[in-house]
């Protein structure tokens, strides 16, 4: 596939040259009509964008910032004034993420893409003042504190490579800015080809410093570059990308970034005819379905590990154009979105259009390999959804969730997981990425992984991967980890029963000897009011409704109030129910889920039952077996579950099961795994 992109024809350049020095007068005035009718287009089909675009260019004309884009990697909630002089060292509120955003210079290209939005050259005078004033009072320091820290490097060089093409040419760019430019550049160059330790290989980092590499060797034609840059990506990949597609460091957030930086080489490999081997881009594509396998109901992505909760369609449309998928497009945006056709070029409108969007062929999804699993009801918006994530630690974005999941009811969000909030070493942050903070048990009120400081945990626990069974009626998925083996001398696992296709039942066991308290946690969105009643917790949001029973006997239900962070920096209040209960020797929690839309919302009767082995009719402990009897409008449930191995087949509510789990629909097995 060839994407066409707006640089696509610069003359050609000579090695060590910039691709735009010698441009003729035919040359600009084309560049500038491609421009142009991108504008054309955005205005048209994307006016809220165009808006944003132009609002975010005023502030900064006035030395204001607010990093408030979807894109931007750590948002802020209130903006900064400078005055005449910018700050390039400012913290806002001491956190250092403020300076690595205004030194990441993004605001360069909202600048470009205002000029050809309004006409106004005001937007150009102060992309060039900005720069002006960057280069002369910000010297070059290799320090990870510093606007040079590698990863700022690798982005402020794309960034820059991106906005040059809104400016060269027009009369406001002049000779000595664009020499400054290049010469910076090539410092650029120097640093990022000395930082590539162990740490850029296994991080994040690595592939978007090294992206930014690429982007200024192609700038300069520079093949010993080109070729260092994509060695580097290629095993940067190898590294950090699992077999199923998904980014090591457990973060939708990361994972993405790392995404579009490696579609934006593909794009720019592309349009400057160089060739990118098919073994990297198939990498690649497997991230993007990765991505696709994750995304929720409302096209956003799930938010464990440090991540916001975030728009995917912009970055589906890109996978869709990118490898010409339906089924990325079905995710995407009717139209080719804002900040891809920028990057792509007018033609690749129409090349967008042609590609068909077509519904994923899937319903669950199972990244067996990074530990993350999907059920979902279809591929709707108005789906249930189930995220259960219990994979690799991952590094410093990765949380202390193991066994956690998400849930959503008709598309609308019930339990979530607390988001990032901040990198600020404080109570917050170590508090969002603690077990607590997460929908999963606790053994004697105490974390199973704690953390140190904001990045640092002591040794992971290690998860504990289960098979996953499926069939026509209901799924099984679960898993377990080792998190209390060394402090509690305990084994906890949690397994998944979705009877399709609205109830779902949590199944806790813990392996332990002794006396032991739990704790088990559900955290609900801050959307809806939750309510405790007879050991159910009911939440409420106006659209649906949905209800949790708790049957573990002598359990004792608490609200309690937690936080939620959508994005960085954002932060509210939402409600928390923990569910206490204690035992000695080996235990088990039961938990039913069941909701729907508001409207059509009939209450179950939900009963815990006692096992009776079948021939002997001995009565079994629950600690042995025990039934669930759920009975909706239309039809009866009895679940058989065995958390020990027995020695006869058992009995519970005049079903005889034997295995682990069986399922009867009235009397018929619909279910039953060993």
């Amino acid at each position: 596939m060839t994407v066409k992109g707006s640089l696509q024809r610069m003359l050609k350049h000579s090695d060590k040259c910039s691709r735009n020095k010698n441009m003729n007068k035919q040359e600009i005035t084309a560049m500038n009509t491609e421009l142009k009718n991108i504008a054309d287009f955005c205005k048209k089909n994307w006016s809220e964008y165009c808006e944003f675009t132009i609002k975010t260019a005023d502030r900064v004309c006035e030395n204001r910032f607010l990093f408030d884009s979807p894109r931007d990697m750590e948002r802020t909630e209130s903006e900064v004034a400078f005055g005449d002089k910018i700050d390039w060292y400012y913290k806002l509120n001491g956190d250092e993420e403020f300076m690595f955003q205004l030194n990441r210079h993004g605001y360069l290209i909202q600048l470009g893409q205002a000029y050809y939005l309004t006409g106004d050259e005001k937007y150009l005078k102060k992309f060039c003042t900005i720069l002006n004033d960057w280069l002369d009072t910000v010297p070059c320091d290799y320090k990870n504190n510093s606007p040079w820290r590698p990863l700022e490097t690798g982005m402020r060089g794309d960034r820059w490579l991106k906005a040059l093409s809104y400016i060269d040419g027009t009369k406001c760019f002049s000779r000595e800015l664009k020499e400054k430019i290049e010469k910076s550049l090539l410092t650029h160059i120097e640093l990022l080809k000395k930082a590539h330790s162990g740490f850029q290989k296994g991080s994040n980092w690595g592939i978007i410093q090294d992206s930014g590499l690429f982007h200024i060797g192609v700038y300069f034609n520079d093949k010993d570059i080109i070729n260092l840059a994509l060695e580097r990506l290629n095993q940067e990949t190898d590294l950090q990308i699992m077999s199923d597609g998904f980014q090591w460091e457990q973060s939708n957030n990361y994972h993405n970034e790392v995404l579009l930086v490696l579609l934006d080489v593909v794009i720019d490999a592309d349009k400057n005819n160089i060739p990118v081997p098919d073994e990297f881009k198939k990498k690649i594509e497997k991230m993007a379905e990765a991505a696709l396998k994750m995304i929720k109901p409302n096209a956003h992505n799930p938010l464990f590990g440090d991540s916001d909760d975030t728009d995917m369609r912009d970055i589906m449309s890109r996978c869709a154009l990118v490898f010409e998928r339906a089924d990325f497009k079905f995710y995407g945006f009717e139209s080719l979105d804002y900040n891809t056709v920028w990057m792509t070029g007018y033609e690749s409108i129409e090349k967008y259009n042609e590609i068909e969007s077509r519904m994923p062929a899937f319903a669950n999804a199972y990244l067996t390999d990074s530990g993350n699993y999907v059920l979902r009801e279809n591929q709707t918006c108005t789906s249930n959804y189930l995220c259960f994530h219990n994979g690799y630690t991952g590094a410093g974005h990765a949380h202390a969730d193991k066994l956690h999941f998400d849930l959503m009811i008709k598309g609308r969000e019930v339990l979530v997981d607390a988001g990032r909030y901040t990198y600020l070493n404080n109570s917050q942050r170590r508090y969002i990425k603690s077990p607590k903070a997460h929908n999963v048990c606790l053994i004697d009120n105490k974390q199973y992984l704690k953390m140190t400081s904001q990045w640092e945990t002591k040794i992971p626990a290690l998860a504990v991967q289960y098979p996953c069974f499926d069939n026509e009626y209901c799924t099984l998925i679960g898993g377990a980890h080792l998190g209390y083996m060394k402090s509690k001398g305990a084994f906890t696992e949690r397994k998944i029963l979705h009877i399709k296709p609205d109830i779902y039942i949590i199944v806790d066991a813990f392996k332990a000897k002794g006396f032991h308290t739990y704790q088990q946690y559900f955290h609900f969105a801050p959307t809806g009011n939750v309510n405790i009643c007879d050991k159910k917790a009911e939440f409420d949001d106006g659209s649906v409704k949905t209800v949790i029973h708790f049957l573990t006997p002598n359990s004792k239900l608490t609200k309690e109030k937690s936080i939620y962070s959508s994005n960085y920096n954002a932060v509210c209040d939402n409600d928390c129910v923990k569910s206490s209960f204690s035992a000695v020797g080996d235990n088990c929690a039961v938990t039913v889920i069941y909701g729907n839309k508001k409207e059509a919302f009939e209450p179950f009767d939900i009963s815990l039952v006692r096992a009776k082995a079948a021939r002997s009719e001995k009565i079994l402990s629950y600690k042995k077996a025990l039934g669930i009897v759920i009975k909706t409008q239309e039809k009866d449930y009895t679940v058989n579950l065995a958390f020990k191995e027995l020695k006869e087949p058992f009995e519970c509510n005049g079903k005889i099961g034997s295995g682990f789990i069986t399922v009867f629909c009235g009397d018929k097995i619909i279910f039953n795994k060993w």
